[in-house]
């Protein structure tokens, strides 16, 4: 049941970050994405990292690779925050799967 939720949550939120790319022009509603959603995503994803290690899914052994991974991702979203690029969202898109994918686990 707690990998489900997991799941759910993290395929809901890279699904959110995907749909938001959509231009204001292109959007049926003409609501433009946040310069600051890829930062809201990772303040998620680390408290999803911190809930697992709580709840005991994710264990003292994966903390070394998780934290690595957080620093990663910390950067990349920084970096994104100050140059909005396709290519700087396309990699803070990827780096932010890749953290979610190791709640996962």
């Amino acid at each position: 049941m707690k990998r489900f939720s997991v799941r759910a949550a993290g395929l809901v939120l890279i699904a959110g970050l995907f749909i938001g790319h959509v231009k204001a022009d292109d959007s049926a509603f003409g609501v433009p994405l946040s310069p600051n959603a890829h930062l809201y995503s990772y303040f998620i994803i680390n408290g999803m990292a911190r809930g697992a290690f709580l709840m005991g899914t994710l264990h003292q052994k994966d903390m070394p690779v998780l934290i690595q991974m957080d620093e990663t991702t910390r950067k990349a979203v920084l970096h994104n925050l100050d140059s909005q690029t396709i290519r700087s969202d396309f990699r803070a898109d990827q780096i932010l799967a890749r953290y979610l994918g190791l709640i996962e686990r």
